[in-house]
């Protein structure tokens, strides 16, 4: 029963979706975008899994600029225009690596709207 329990307990912490400082970071993340001069929007919630995720849209035509969750304890972000995902244990650190390579590609003449792909009703 007490392993039960326990199990519950943990479960339940994990789909109370983002914390306070983790939204922070990724709220803080949209902003230094925003300055950058790309309109974007956000949008979170959370997997039945109880996995939460988070979401950049571009504010114009809704494509994906950058998909970040957290699965088993693992923050991912999926970055359409880096061709893969960025893994880590640190969310600050995976935010600033999504940064600098979202600059990089932006500058490169290239952004990110030319590799992303349409949200499916994420971003409306």
């Amino acid at each position: 029963m007490t392993g039960r329990t326990m199990f519950l307990a943990k479960a339940r912490t994990y789909r109370q979706g983002w914390s306070k400082p983790e939204l922070t970071h990724l709220h803080s993340a949209a902003k230094l975008m925003r300055a950058g001069r790309t309109s974007i929007r956000t949008d979170c919630g959370v997997t039945d899994e109880g996995d939460p995720w988070f979401v950049f849209c571009a504010d114009e035509t809704g494509e994906i600029i950058a998909h970040f969750a957290r699965i088993d304890g693992t923050y991912i972000a999926c970055v359409p225009f880096r061709g893969g995902a960025l893994t880590g244990p640190i969310l600050p650190d995976l935010i600033e690596q999504f940064l600098q390579q979202q600059h990089r590609t932006a500058r490169g003449g290239l952004g990110h709207r030319a590799f992303t792909r349409r949200a499916a009703g994420v971003c409306p």
